[in-house]
């Protein structure tokens, strides 16, 4: 765990649109209810709650989200689909 109180987190290094490096982290935490969550945080901003424990649909909306929106930039940049 580290000071955010992560549990099984993934973080990597990446730049911002203006350049400078920031850290996305993944991973697991608690939510003020104390519920286990899946959660992700860039740098030193909040928390952002993405899925609960104990859901029964099967994707998140902002995972479908994310894989959109990289499914229009390669459109967009004439990459084609990805596999």
């Amino acid at each position: 765990m580290t000071t955010r109180g992560w549990y099984k987190e993934r973080t990597l290094t990446t730049v911002d649109t203006v350049g400078r490096e920031v850290s996305v982290t993944t991973g697991l935490t608690r939510d003020p209810e104390g519920r286990l969550v899946a959660a992700i945080a860039i740098s030193d901003g909040p928390t952002a709650i993405y899925r609960y424990a104990g859901e029964v649909a099967e994707g998140t909306e902002l995972v479908r989200n994310t894989a959109d929106t990289v499914k229009e930039l390669r459109r967009l940049a004439g990459m084609g689909p990805t596999i």
